[in-house]
């Protein structure tokens, strides 16, 4: 792994679990930071190893026929961790109920500055209906702390109606992952590839929000339409004509 952690690791409490990585340059994208999928990829791991230490992690969820599945994510942003640079992602557990956990995260420099803010939705799925699963027996391991994250709620991502650009996709090998289906990074890889790397050259991502409505599997042919209005993106996953994913995407000029 060429994101490595640092020794400064650590836990401030039950409630909040916080990482430190550095990025190296071979990691960056052409404009010298992080790439999207790879950030939301550490935000993953420190999920995963926040969640293990409650006792909530993948491992306990297997022991009883389930497994975490991400449902929303939404990013907003005022920079990217950069090359050769350290940062920090925060986590803890803004609410939790029968049905879904809220976790929220935050994203900071190397200097202590917040540069990213996240909010997450996180189902059970159960391993051998693909179905959701009720997590009540986890409810007891997890303390929320509500009212931290800034970012606001979820919006409902409309369907592309007047797409300016449609393609088609196959996923393979490489986008499998333990769960056997797409992994979540994978879907975001797809949706950036449609811009040019000059286009990232002007301009940021500010805010990412991203809707998963179901599994895409190994060898799952999909279409991918995107209609964009100014510095707004709309863009939708479909198999078979039904969605499967929905992302919206807003962007600053630099």
């Amino acid at each position: 792994m060429s994101l490595r952690p640092n020794d400064n690791t650590m836990t401030d409490s039950a409630n909040f679990y916080s990482k430190t990585f550095f990025l190296n340059a071979s990691e960056c994208n052409a404009q010298q930071v992080i790439p999207l999928p790879q950030l939301v990829q550490r935000l993953n791991d420190t999920a995963t190893l926040h969640s293990s230490a409650l006792k909530a992690g993948p491992r306990d969820l297997k022991e009883i026929g389930l497994t975490w599945v991400l449902s929303r994510l939404t990013m907003e942003f005022d920079s990217f961790p950069s090359m050769d640079c350290e940062f920090t992602v925060e986590t803890w557990v803004e609410s939790i109920n029968r049905h879904f956990t809220e976790r929220a995260f935050r994203i900071k420099d190397g200097d202590g500055n917040t540069i990213g803010n996240v909010r997450t939705i996180w189902t059970a799925m159960d391993i051998k209906t693909r179905r959701t699963a009720d997590i009540t027996v986890l409810m007891s391991h997890v303390t929320p702390t509500p009212g931290v994250c800034p970012v606001k709620r979820q919006s409902k991502i409309q369907a592309v109606t007047d797409p300016d650009l449609i393609r088609r996709h196959r996923f393979s090998y490489c986008d499998i992952d333990f769960n056997r289906h797409v992994n979540s990074t994978r879907y975001i890889e797809t949706i950036l590839n449609d811009r040019k790397v000059e286009f990232f050259d002007s301009h940021s991502i500010i805010r990412f929000e991203i809707a998963y409505l179901s599994e895409i599997h190994y060898d799952d042919t999909v279409e991918i339409a995107r209609h964009s209005d100014g510095t707004t993106s709309t863009i939708e996953i479909l198999r078979d004509g039904a969605p499967v994913t929905r992302c919206r995407i807003e962007y600053r000029l630099k």
